[in-house]
C-alpha cells in the first residue's frame, strides 16, 4: 500500500507515520463529535416534541371534560317549556355555569334557532292582520274605511274611539290607540298623537304587541317622530334614547325584518346625535355604552344569520343521514372572509325530540381557553425554565405566549385535533433561537476542527506526494548524474591515458604530432579540472560551507582573461565567437575565479546545446545600479516552461536532442548559486530552435 515511500528518506517516512498516527484519529473524533451534536439537536427536538404533546393532550383532555360537563348539565336540567322567554333563560343558566362556551343556540325541527337572547324563526307567527273583539270590531272597520278610504282622519279618530270604549284586552286598546295616534299625525296634529302614544308605553304593556312588533316600540317609535315633526329635538332625542335601550334589552324574533330596522334606524339617529367619543358626562358614557351594546349585538345576529345560512343545513343533513349520533360532539369549521368559523354541537336525545328541539350547538371561548384554562395546565406541567410555551392559530399566528415575552421563530409545534383543530402548540426559546441555533456553536466549532483536520491532511498529503515526487525525481536525478559525471569522468581520463601512453612509447616522431597530443591531454585536463570544480562546489555549496574571496575586481578584464582561456577550445569545437566589451574598466567586488566559473560554464552550454549554428556572443556592460554580462547563442533553445527548472541541481532540459548530450546538471545550478552569492541574479531569455541568452546582473555596491 505504501510501496512510494520505498524511494524516500528515514525522515520523511517517520513524518508520514506521525502524520497518520496524528491526523487520521483526530479526523475520527471531530466526525464522531459532529454526529454527536446532531444526535443532540434529535435528543432535544425528541424531548420538546415530548412536551408539546403532554402540554396538547391536557388541554384538550380539558376541553373533553368541559364539553362533558355541558352535557350533563343539559341532560340533568331540560328546559320545562319551548317557549322563547323559557329557553333564552335555560341557555343562559347554561352559559354562566361553563364559561367556557359561548354562542350556545338550539335549533328545533322547523330549523329555528334560539339563543339566550335572540331567536331566528323560532315562533312561526305569520304576518297576520291585528284584530280585536266582535263588539269593537264594527266601530274598528269603519274607522279604518275613514281613514284609508275616505281619508276622514277626524271620523276616524271618532269612530276608533268608540272601537276603544267596547276593547276587552290591553292588547287590543294598544292597537286601537295606535291608530288614533296615527290618524293625528296624518292630520299633522303631532301634540295629541304624542299623547295617545304616551298612553300604550304605560307600566304594564311590556308584553303586548302589535301584530310581530311589541307596542312600546311602535309608541316610542312614533313619538320620537313626532317630536322630530315639532321641532322639538331634544324631546325627540330623549324618547329615541329610551327606543334605543328598550330594542337593545327586549329584542324579538328575527325572521320578519322588523326588528332589524327598528334598531338600525334607532341607532343611526343616536350616531349622527354628535356625541365625542371623548367626553366623560354619564350621559355621554351611556350612549357609548349603548352603541357598544349595539355593536354585540348586531355580531351576535351576523352569527345568527350565518349559522342559519351556512352550517345548520350541514347539521341537519347529517342528522338525516344518521351520521351524528345522540349526545355525542361534532365539529363543523367554515373559511369566511379570512377567517374560519369553527362550532360543535351534539343531538339531543328523545325526550327533547318530543319537544321538537333538535340540536344543541356551541362555539368554544378562545379567550377564556388561553386566559384561564391554558394558563391552569401549564402551571401543572414542569417546563424548566429554557422553553417558552405559546399556542399558535392560523397561519402560526401567535395566540397565546407564556409571560408575554415576545419570541419569533418556534422550537417545535404540535397540531390540535377535534376542538382545536387549528390551533398549535409551540415551544420557544426565550432568547428566539431554533434547535439548530441552540446547537450552533457547538456543531459550528466542530465541524471548524473537522474541515480543519481535513485540509491539514489533503496539505498534507500533497506536500507529502510532492515531497516522495521530489525526492524521487531527486534520486533519479542523482542516477543519471552519478552516471553522466561518470561518462564525463571516464572520457577525459581514456583521452589522457591513451595518448599519454601513445607518447610515452616513443611512437610519435614527428613534433607536430606530438605538439598536437599535448594539447589533447592539456584540453582533456582542463575538461577534467573543470568537471571536478563543479562536483566539488556544488558539494560545498550543497552543505553550506562555500567560500568566496571578494575583491575589488575589473569585470571586464575578468571576462576577457575567461576568455581567453576557454577560446581555444571553443574554437576548437568549431564555434564562432564574439565579444563587446567596453573600453573602460567596469570595478565592482566579486570572488573572480567563481565569476568566470559562472561565464564558463554558460559558455560551456552554448557550445553543448549549439549543432547547426555554432555561433557565441559575449557581452559586458553596466548602467547605474549594475554591471551585466551575458553569453548568447544560437542553439536549440528552451521551452518556456522548462525555464524556471532548469536552475534546479541535476535537472537538464529532455528532448531527442540532447538525448546524446552528456552534462551532470550542475553547470546552470553552481551558477545561480555564485551569482545570488554576489547579490545578483541571472535572467535567461529563449526561444527553441532560435537560441538563448544568459544575463547575468551584479549589483555595483554589492557585497
Amino acid at each position: 500500500m505504501f510501496k512510494f515511500l520505498k524511494h524516500t528518506g528515514p525522515k520523511t517516512k517517520i513524518l508520514f507515520v506521525a502524520f497518520i498516527l496524528v491526523l487520521v484519529p483526530g479526523a475520527v473524533i471531530s466526525y464522531l463529535s459532529l454526529q454527536s451534536v446532531r444526535q443532540k439537536a434529535d435528543n432535544l427536538r425528541i424531548t420538546y416534541n415530548g412536551t408539546v404533546n403532554l402540554v396538547r393532550d391536557k388541554l384538550e383532555n380539558e376541553v373533553e371534560r368541559l364539553q362533558s360537563n355541558l352535557l350533563n348539565s343539559v341532560i340533568e336540567q331540560p328546559p320545562g317549556s319551548v317557549e322563547a322567554d323559557s329557553l333564552e333563560e335555560w341557555i343562559s343558566e347554561r352559559e354562566s355555569e361553563n364559561p367556557a362556551f359561548r354562542h350556545l343556540f338550539l335549533s328545533n325541527n322547523e330549523r329555528g334557532i334560539i339563543t339566550s337572547s335572540l331567536s331566528l324563526a323560532w315562533n312561526d307567527i305569520p304576518g297576520t292582520r291585528p284584530s280585536v273583539n266582535p263588539d269593537a270590531a264594527t266601530f274598528f272597520n269603519m274607522a279604518e274605511n275613514a281613514e284609508f278610504i275616505s281619508k276622514d282622519y277626524p271620523e276616524a279618530i271618532k269612530l276608533y274611539r268608540e272601537a276603544l270604549a267596547s276593547a276587552s284586552s290591553s292588547r287590543e286598546r294598544a292597537l286601537i290607540l295606535s291608530r288614533v295616534g296615527r290618524c293625528y299625525i296624518k292630520q299633522r296634529d303631532y301634540r295629541k298623537a304624542i299623547q295617545e302614544y304616551e298612553k300604550i308605553i304605560a307600566p304594564g304593556n311590556n308584553e303586548i304587541t302589535i301584530g310581530n312588533v311589541p307596542a312600546q316600540v311602535v309608541a316610542l317609535s312614533q313619538i320620537a317622530d313626532s317630536y322630530e315633526a315639532l321641532g322639538a329635538y331634544e324631546e325627540q332625542y330623549n324618547a329615541t334614547i329610551e327606543l334605543y335601550e328598550l330594542l337593545l334589552d327586549r329584542p324579538w324574533d328575527l325572521a320578519n325584518g322588523e326588528y332589524l330596522y327598528y334598531l338600525s334606524s334607532a341607532g343611526e339617529k343616536i350616531s349622527k346625535s354628535g356625541v365625542s367619543t371623548n367626553d366623560e358626562t354619564p350621559g355621554e358614557n351611556n350612549i357609548r355604552d349603548l352603541l357598544t351594546r349595539e355593536e354585540k349585538l348586531l355580531e351576535e345576529i351576523r352569527f345568527i344569520r350565518l349559522i342559519d345560512r351556512d352550517i345548520l343545513p350541514e347539521i341537519e343533513s347529517g342528522i338525516r343521514q344518521g351520521s351524528s349520533s345522540e349526545l355525542q360532539s361534532h365539529s363543523i369549521s367554515r373559511e369566511l372572509n379570512d377567517s374560519i368559523i369553527k362550532l360543535s354541537y351534539f343531538k339531543l336525545p328523545a325526550t327533547f325530540q318530543d319537544q321538537q328541539l333538535q340540536v344543541l350547538a356551541y362555539q368554544f371561548d378562545n379567550d377564556y381557553i388561553l386566559s384561564n384554562m391554558f394558563p391552569n395546565i401549564l402551571a401543572s406541567v414542569e417546563l424548566g425554565k429554557d422553553v417558552l410555551v405559546g399556542i399558535l392559530g392560523t397561519k402560526d399566528s401567535l395566540l397565546y405566549i407564556q409571560n408575554n415575552i415576545p419570541v419569533s421563530e418556534y422550537l417545535v409545534a404540535g397540531d390540535f385535533t377535534g376542538q382545536l383543530s387549528g390551533w398549535k402548540v409551540a415551544l420557544f426559546d426565550p432568547g428566539g433561537r431554533s434547535i439548530e441555533q441552540i446547537t450552533g456553536k457547538e456543531k459550528l466549532l466542530y465541524l471548524i476542527l473537522f474541515a480543519v483536520i481535513i485540509a491539514v491532511m489533503l496539505i498534507g498529503i500533497i506536500l507529502m506526494v510532492r515531497t516522495v515526487v521530489h525526492e524521487s525525481e531527486i534520486s533519479r536525478l542523482k542516477s543519471e548524474f552519478v552516471s553522466n559525471v561518470s561518462h564525463e569522468l571516464k572520457t577525459p581520463l581514456a583521452l589522457i591515458r591513451m595518448f599519454g601512453e601513445t607518447l610515452d612509447s616513443g611512437m610519435v616522431k614527428d613534433d607536430a604530432d606530438r605538439r598536437k597530443f599535448y594539447s589533447i591531454i592539456r584540453k582533456e585536463s582542463e575538461r577534467l579540472t573543470h568537471l571536478i570544480n563543479n562536483v566539488l562546489d556544488f558539494s560545498r555549496m550543497d552543505a553550506g560551507v562555500k567560500e568566496y574571496n571578494f575583491r575589488k575586481e575589473d569585470l571586464v578584464e575578468t571576462v576577457r582573461s575567461s576568455l581567453e582561456t576557454y577560446k581555444y577550445q571553443i574554437n576548437d569545437s568549431g564555434f564562432s565567437i564574439e565579444s563587446e566589451l567596453p573600453g573602460e574598466p567596469v570595478m565592482l567586488k566579486i570572488d573572480r575565479d567563481a565569476i568566470s566559473q559562472v561565464l564558463l560554464n554558460l559558455l560551456n552550454n552554448a557550445v553543448k546545446y549549439s549543432d547547426e549554428e555554432k555561433y557565441i556572443l559575449v557581452k559586458v556592460w553596466k548602467d547605474s545600479d549594475s554591471a551585466m554580462f551575458s553569453v548568447t547563442d544560437h542553439g536549440m533553445g528552451i521551452k518556456r516552461e522548462e525555464i524556471k527548472k532548469i536552475f534546479d541541481k541535476f535537472y537538464r532540459v529532455s528532448t531527442a536532442e540532447t538525448g546524446e548530450t552528456r552534462g551532470s546538471g550542475l553547470g546552470l545550478t553552481l551558477a545561480q548559486h555564485i551569482v545570488e552569492a554576489h547579490g545578483g541574479r541571472i535572467d535567461v531569455e529563449s526561444e527553441v530552435g532560435k537560441g538563448s541568452t544568459f544575463t547575468v546582473s551584479i549589483p555595483l555596491g554589492g557585497n
